[in-house]
């Protein structure tokens, strides 16, 4: 009976090894596919890395580059090219492209900080950076090679990098390279971008045992050669605290040159080149109005007396006082008070007013909808909450358009 019941028991696992062998050998065989699959789609990316690169730098000898001084050295790298001054130990300007891939890259930072071979003087390195207090600032950033593991790596590079204060690379720099990114992003269009210091000013301070020179300026050039509208706008901030947001810092590549005299694109037809480089109007750089990307240049100081923009609102705490701006975005919270954020979205807006529920039957227009996109002026006590200005508005009449204003 044992013998039989032992022969039972071989016979079923027999069977049943014999039923999971097709399947384990269908399961390899798909995992196998799955490999295949991997590989191919490591051989796409690679190739379209390749071609990607193999663009940027065709678009960048055909627009063709800024001009190099006497003493300064061109150089070419994959995906950005940049003139060397051997005595500022930095280059006076890196060109590169933003493509629309940026959108979707995953390629994270190398941070493998080296000096560039191809600066025949050497350049600059570590020890002129280290325990300074000052950041290895990018010119072109790493954030905008992310679709290429080669361009990111380039960007280290010493030849890409300026001290910078970190208050300064680390927030107001940092938001103008992201401007850019989020403008290729939502265009769809690529953009020619020239940054460097402004090494030209009197009286720059120098660093390390190259000494670098510090500059007390940075700008960065934006141009659009591919769209319906060609078009060119340029930047400068200073190398500290930035109050003021990224679209308030706006000028003409005109006045870059002037400020460098470097000869930014040369190359565009005469008429061409200086409609571009003349112009500074921001609108067409925001896609469906300013609004829309949820910010709003600042009114332009000095305002009419007693009025305040919304940057200056926090030095006017305790004072009864106006606020303008314009409302770029609105809120109603869970106890239905409305929220109205001026010239910036939250939690980046600079200054916001507040409508409590009770005072909201003193209005004769909705002010969460109405509000939307207007330029305004508040006027009431300046408060702080959490670090931030607000006001509370109690009535209509507390609210006046700033068209009224600047016609009185």
């Amino acid at each position: 009976m044992l013998v039989r019941q032992l022969s039972f028991a071989f016979l079923f696992f027999f069977h049943l090894a014999s039923a999971q062998a097709p399947l384990e050998q269908k399961i390899a065989a798909l995992e196998a596919r799955l490999t295949d699959l991997d590989r191919q789609r490591e051989r796409i990316y690679v190739e379209m890395e390749s071609l990607q690169l193999g663009h940027v730098r065709q678009e960048l000898d055909r627009v063709g580059f800024p001009t190099v001084a006497k003493g300064q050295e061109l150089i070419h790298h994959t995906a950005m090219s940049l003139c060397y001054s051997e005595q500022d130990e930095q280059p006076t300007w890196v060109m590169h492209v933003v493509l629309p891939a940026v959108e979707f890259g995953d390629v994270s930072r190398t941070d493998d900080f080296r000096a560039d071979k191809k600066v025949s003087t050497e350049s600059a390195a570590k020890e002129d950076y280290w325990k300074t207090g000052y950041d290895r600032g990018h010119l072109a950033p790493s954030a905008d090679f992310r679709w290429s593991e080669k361009a990111v790596s380039e960007s280290f590079l010493y030849s890409n990098m300026s001290p910078q204060l970190p208050e300064f690379n680390r927030q107001s720099w940092s938001d103008l390279e992201a401007w850019v990114r989020r403008y290729v992003s939502d265009f769809q269009e690529p953009v020619f971008v020239v940054t460097g210091g402004i090494l030209t000013e009197e009286g720059l301070q120098k660093l390390g045992p190259n000494e670098v020179t510090i500059p007390k300026r940075y700008y960065k050039i934006v141009m659009d050669l591919y769209g319906d509208e060609r078009k060119g706008i340029a930047f400068i901030m200073q190398n500290g605290v930035n109050e003021y947001p990224v679209v308030s810092c706006v000028t003409t590549i005109n006045e870059v040159e002037r400020l460098t005299g470097i000869d930014f694109f040369s190359s565009l037809p005469d008429g061409e080149e200086e409609k571009l480089e003349s112009d500074d109007d921001i609108a067409p750089w925001i896609h469906e109005e300013a609004a829309a990307f949820g910010e709003a240049v600042p009114l332009k100081a000095p305002l009419p007396k007693g009025y305040f923009n919304s940057i200056q609102a926090k030095y006017q705490q305790g004072k009864t006082v106006n606020i303008c701006g314009t409302v770029v975005s609105s809120k109603k919270s869970r106890k239905e008070a409305v929220y109205l954020n001026f010239d910036s979205k939250y939690p980046n807006s600079p200054f916001y007013a507040t409508i409590w529920k009770n005072n909201q039957n003193n209005f004769s227009y909705d002010p969460e909808k109405e509000l939307i996109g207007k330029t305004i002026c508040v006027k009431g006590e300046v408060t702080v909450y959490d670090g931030k200005p607000r006001m509370s508005i109690n009535k209509e009449q507390q609210i006046t358009f700033w068209e009224d204003v600047v016609g009185k």
